[in-house]
């Protein structure tokens, strides 16, 4: 299955981790040597909806926040199930071959090159990614880019400028010839879910800040000519 290694859990006997939903989106999984729930992550606020009948009593807010904290940018591997566990073992994961029932969530991107290339580039010392580092880097590229400007003067969409930058960065780092549009977006999703809430914020803040100023650069002169007839 396509999820984060596991994480232990204080505020219960138990353990954690985010994993990709053959439904779609992220969602988190709960165990407990007694018990399991898993809960779907709401993309807009972050918040967990539980997926299917789960024991509020035992898989209280503070249970999934902690889990939510733990796991939060811990990248996606293809990792084995984890059917039950025992109270103090120790959380061991162990890399597996493809499963059919991967098929649905995003298989190619977690073993493509490019995935391979950002996690590596941009997780700091502890494992976990960085989205500060990634908008760093990708407002750099973006700020000497001379596509990016000709597109932003273009007036193209901040959705589609992202998606420009984001499959330039990702065939540099991995030096491969770069994802066609299904992968991409199935890739920036993939990214967006680690972080739970969007990894490209700060990104779109750049871009929408430089359309904005490009605008208001442009509005004086046609008032100008508007006064001039």
């Amino acid at each position: 299955m396509i999820r984060t290694e596991a994480v232990k859990t204080t505020t219960i006997s138990g353990m954690g981790f985010k994993q990709k939903l053959q439904s779609g989106g992220a969602g988190i999984t709960i165990i407990t040597p007694e018990d399991r729930a898993t809960f779907t992550i709401n993309k807009r606020d972050g918040s967990c909806v539980p997926y299917g009948q789960v024991d509020t009593c035992v898989f209280t807010e503070d249970v999934i926040n902690e889990v939510l904290e733990l796991t939060m940018g811990l990248p996606y591997r293809r990792l084995g199930k984890i059917t039950k566990i025992h109270v103090n073992a120790p959380c061991e994961e162990t890399p597996v071959e493809q499963e059919a029932e991967d098929e649905k969530c995003d298989i190619d991107v977690i073993a493509s090159a490019e995935y391979a290339a950002f996690i590596e580039k941009y997780s700091d010392k502890k494992g976990k990614f960085s989205h500060q580092l990634m908008n760093k880097e990708l407002i750099q590229f973006a700020s000497r880019s001379g596509v990016v400007s000709k597109k932003l003067a273009e007036k193209e969409s901040v959705d589609f400028i992202v998606r420009y930058i984001v499959r330039s960065k990702a065939a540099d780092l991995a030096r491969s010839k770069g994802m066609d549009e299904d992968m991409l977006c199935a890739f920036i999703e993939t990214i967006d879910s680690i972080c739970t809430r969007s990894a490209f914020k700060e990104l779109n803040a750049y871009l929408r800040g430089r359309l904005s100023r490009r605008k208001k650069e442009v509005e004086p002169g046609t008032e100008s000519i508007i006064t001039q007839k």
